[in-house]
């Protein structure tokens, strides 16, 4: 039970150094008003602001892939038609491996 008052004493009471000051916790007071972007600036870089690239290997490989296609229907058709023969068995052979293995290696150098 609290103790009463005379009616004599005044019912307004000094105000002390520390009245109407607010002790709690001031960053949450802050939180309430700050949107989350502002907040996770403020933090420091928790996630990325902006998304990854995109990755273009597979398509870089598929294009590879094509050219070295193209180019051995290319030398197929010089070798066998125009040349002709042995020869040109032989050149197409020939060529066929040089066009796999700058193939392979553009495609393992495509990181």
């Amino acid at each position: 039970m609290m103790p009463q008052k005379e009616t004599s004493e005044s019912t307004y009471e000094q105000a002390g150094p520390t009245y109407g000051r607010y002790e709690g916790d001031q960053a949450y007071a802050r939180q309430q008003n700050e949107t989350s972007y502002e907040h996770l600036l403020r933090e420091g870089p928790v996630g990325k602001v902006y998304p990854e690239p995109r990755d273009n290997k597979n398509i870089l490989r598929l294009i590879v892939f094509a050219i070295a296609m193209l180019t051995l229907l290319a030398v197929a058709v010089l070798c066998l038609v125009f040349v002709g023969g042995t020869g040109g068995w032989v050149s197409f052979c020939a060529a066929s491996l040089a066009i796999f293995i700058v193939a392979v290696v553009a495609i393992d150098k495509i990181k």
